[in-house]
């Protein structure tokens, strides 16, 4: 018996949806004691950002809207897919434009985290918006009704339901000392 964790050997694989949200493969593995882990479904999404965007009075602009998934409304970051040959900051930054109409004076990596590391291929990129401005009205990709709110920084991690919503607010209450 193998007494330390090692990778899996993939000898079958087999792509059961693909669209250009999502694709799901199953495959055949095997671990390092032989034995088998069959079907093994994984997600493979593109990469991900998640906004925590500040004003210039260092009020929090949060994102409301419906996550069906869950089936429920919820508060959250400034969040959505890079795109093919984009940046995760150019991402962040059309992002930022697109869900709200702001700019940010300065746009702070925070990192990348595994969005779900047990099935998921991607990793989300976590960003801080310094000095965000109004410049814009929203530009909503089809089927998006996204509700923006201007909130308190204290305490906002408490309203925020998504895991890693909350991983960018405790990042970027780190860099920003508090």
């Amino acid at each position: 018996m193998t007494t330390s964790p090692a990778p899996w050997q993939v000898v079958g694989s087999e792509t059961v949806v693909e669209d250009r949200w999502i694709s799901v493969r199953s495959d055949d593995c095997r671990d390092a004691d032989g034995r088998s882990i069959s079907p093994y479904y994984v997600l493979q999404y593109g990469d991900w950002i998640s906004v925590l965007a500040l004003d210039h009075d260092e009020n929090a602009i949060v994102v409301e809207e419906y996550r069906h998934g869950a089936g429920i409304v919820a508060l959250g970051t400034i969040g959505g897919g890079v795109e093919a040959g984009e940046t995760p900051s150019d991402a962040a930054a059309r992002e930022l434009l697109e869900e709200t109409g702001h700019v940010a004076d300065e746009l702070v990596g925070l990192g990348a985290t595994w969005a779900n590391f047990g099935s998921h291929t991607n990793r989300v990129h976590h960003f801080l918006a310094v000095g965000c401005s109004h410049v814009a009205e929203q530009s909503l990709d089809h089927g998006e009704t996204i509700a923006t709110h201007v909130l308190s920084l204290d305490g906002l991690g408490e309203h925020l339901a998504q895991s890693y919503h909350q991983l960018t607010w405790y990042k970027a209450m780190e860099w920003l000392d508090r």
